[in-house]
């Protein structure tokens, strides 16, 4: 086995950026500074534009950058005038570009540069601490980190790359995993990535609150692990654990989480197209609708033992659910109040007397009924959800418009054929029946 030390060190010369890649990057940078610069000039409410993100801290990874650039916007402007000027000079600037509307707490423009994202983005030339908009804090984000010694920022680099491998990277609300600044405050905050991963490895989940607690250099009141989801912290936890066990170069590279032998679990999907929807909006109610339809499939007896939503990012998407039964018996058992509960009782017996075949009392003196199930197939459930049949779906006007007109069940053969059609479709599934990295022996 490579001691951990040599595997780092080799991993520390492969993710810094050779010059080759420096030098088109910085000349890319300067040619949208200037263009952004002047589209800012035709506007009275600008106040400068600055480069931000991890190219600015120094912090980027070869042929995985964006380039992110701030337009200042005078703190008098509304919050309307703050987008309409913040969208324009965005149009101005990436003129001639492919070009898309992009949303966070105000939308902002990403252009298509060759193979690089530009991201133009409005924030309020605020005072620090003085925030109005999310971006505000990017600007002293980039004075925070850019002054780190290069050695640190090579740390920075190596935490990226490894949280890119194991899948954890992204502050995305489809991901919900490590943003590029919750790595560069975490590299300072241990000192080395190797450090980092030892504090991942002997994490201690407290019984309330956030198990990551990681306060903003910039803003103490901001907490950076609010954001990222108990599973994507609980598999980093498991992969630094399981690089300092087994060190290996692979951990650096594109890995995948490991898939048992034998026969995959079998995938149930509702499969839908729905209008566009920007991806804030379209994954908390892609995320809020599958946790209502598994709750009410779970209320009528079916076992989920895992679950998760996957979607093109703009008008089709999926509910992806793996059950532990698709079939159960015809009768099942509702369970009533104890005898002492008069009004309770009645009301129990009334509402199960018309279905019921039996209705008796158990040896605790609770009142018991044996009625027919409603649905004893998985799929006959599901068919009917879609249909508007067999219940609420919890689902937005937006999803629940999809899911009537053109929500189809999906599994086996069927399941397989849309997902070769479908790629979006496919890394959903590979997601939901794959190991997390660190869970079972290689």
């Amino acid at each position: 086995m490579i001691p951990a030390d040599r595997v780092i060190a080799r991993a520390r010369r492969d993710v810094i950026p050779p010059r080759k890649d420096s030098d088109k990057m910085n000349a890319l940078a300067e040619q949208f500074l200037d263009r952004t610069r002047k589209a800012a000039d035709a506007y009275t409410e600008t106040r400068g534009v600055m480069m931000g993100g991890s190219f600015a801290k120094g912090t980027w990874l070869a042929r995985e950058v964006d380039l992110d650039i701030f337009v200042k916007i005078d703190t008098s402007v509304t919050d309307e005038r703050f987008e309409e000027v913040g969208l324009a000079v965005g149009r101005r600037a990436a003129r001639g570009l492919p070009t898309g509307k992009k949303f966070a707490q105000h939308p902002y423009t990403e252009a298509l540069a060759g193979d690089v994202k530009v991201n133009i983005v409005p924030c309020y030339d605020v005072r620090e601490g003085e925030w109005r908009s999310a971006a505000d804090r990017s600007p002293f984000h980039v004075k925070v980190v850019a002054g780190l010694p290069e050695e640190k920022k090579t740390e920075v680099r190596l935490l990226k790359r490894f949280m890119k491998s194991v899948r954890v990277y992204g502050a995305e609300i489809e991901t919900q995993g490590f943003s590029g600044y919750v790595t560069e405050v975490l590299v300072i905050r241990f000192g080395s990535f190797k450090a980092a991963l030892k504090w991942f490895s002997s994490l201690q989940f407290r019984p309330r609150g956030n198990p990551l607690s990681l306060p903003d250099p910039v803003d103490g009141g901001r907490d950076l692990g609010v954001a990222i989801s108990a599973e994507k912290l609980g598999r980093m936890v498991l992969a630094s654990r399981e690089f300092l066990r087994r060190p290996s170069p692979a951990f650096f590279r594109a890995m995948r989480e490991k898939t048992r032998g034998g026969k995959r679990p079998e995938v149930y999907a509702i499969a839908f197209s729905h209008e566009r929807l920007s991806e804030d909006t379209l994954w908390g109610e892609l995320r809020r609708t599958a946790r209502h339809i598994v709750s009410h499939v779970e209320s009528k007896g079916f076992a989920v033992a895992r679950w998760m939503a996957a979607s093109n990012d703009s008008d089709r998407s999926a509910i992806l659910m793996i059950p532990e039964f698709t079939s159960l018996p015809e009768m099942e058992q509702r369970k009533g109040p104890t005898v002492d509960r008069r009004d309770d009782v009645r009301a129990f017996i009334e509402s199960n007397s018309r279905e019921s075949r039996l209705v008796w009392v158990d040896d605790d003196a609770r009142v018991r009924a044996l009625r027919p199930r409603a649905y004893v197939e998985l799929e006959a459930l599901l068919v009917d959800l879609v249909r508007g049949k067999g219940g609420e779906t919890g689902a937005s006007r937006e999803l629940g418009a999809g899911l009537r007109r053109d929500g189809t069940v999906l599994h086996g053969a069927s399941l397989i054929r849309e997902a070769e059609a479908s790629p979006w479709l496919g890394a959903g599934i590979r997601e939901i029946t794959e190991d997390a990295i660190g869970t079972r022996k290689p």
